[in-house]
């Protein structure tokens, strides 16, 4: 990936729910262990979908490109799939404007979700 570097003093860590359409969380830690962001998202294998419920970084760590990286690594396993977003503020619209034309994804807002996400 290019762009921004995100830095050896960021750790990143992915917990998952094992259920197809399960959430995952994706957090980011800063050098002492605190976390600084997070990206908390859904992919559904059988119905090649995935949703973002939040992008979140620190002010003080934006502009370092966290918040890319993790979104890429939530594309990863999820090659060809249709994704959504939650609602997005302004800040979001323009953050995953950006994402599609680096990404070539849409990440439509206030999409729904495939059966398999609903809440449990």
């Amino acid at each position: 990936m290019s762009g921004p570097a995100r830095g050896p003093e960021v750790r990143f860590t992915q917990a998952a729910e094992a259920l197809p359409g399960g959430r995952r969380t994706l957090t980011m830690y800063d050098p002492c262990g605190r976390p600084v962001g997070s990206l908390v998202f859904r992919l559904c294998h059988p119905c090649r979908s995935g949703y973002i419920d939040s992008v979140s970084v620190a002010t003080h760590w934006q502009g370092r490109g966290l918040g890319r990286h993790a979104l890429h690594a939530a594309l990863a396993p999820a090659e060809g799939y249709t994704w959504t977003t939650s609602r997005q503020s302004a800040e979001g619209r323009r953050f995953f404007a950006a994402m599609e034309d680096e990404t070539e994804t849409a990440f439509p807002p206030g999409g729904t979700r495939c059966p398999h996400m609903a809440d449990r």
